[in-house]
């Protein structure tokens, strides 16, 4: 679980720097092309974390897929 917890706090936090770059870059009047391309790149990434978000709501339905992760591997002796 802390692995589920760690994992959605990095998300929140680069969508709040992505949202920052977005806000600067939308009070600007003019864009150079690299700036495009940043805010594309940028647009993107937000979508692919909404996927990831919404993959991650939709559990499989074997418990052992989905908590697998969170789990620490086991230790061989």
């Amino acid at each position: 679980m802390a692995y589920l917890a760690e994992h959605l706090s990095s998300l929140r936090h680069e969508i709040t720097d992505l949202r920052n770059m977005n806000i600067l870059y939308a009070q600007q009047s003019q864009h150079s092309p690299g700036e495009r391309t940043a805010a594309d790149v940028r647009a993107s990434r937000l979508v692919q974390i909404k996927q990831e978000l919404a993959k991650m709501r939709n559990r499989p339905d074997d418990s052992n897929v989905w908590w697998g992760k969170s789990r620490p591997p086991e230790r061989v002796v």
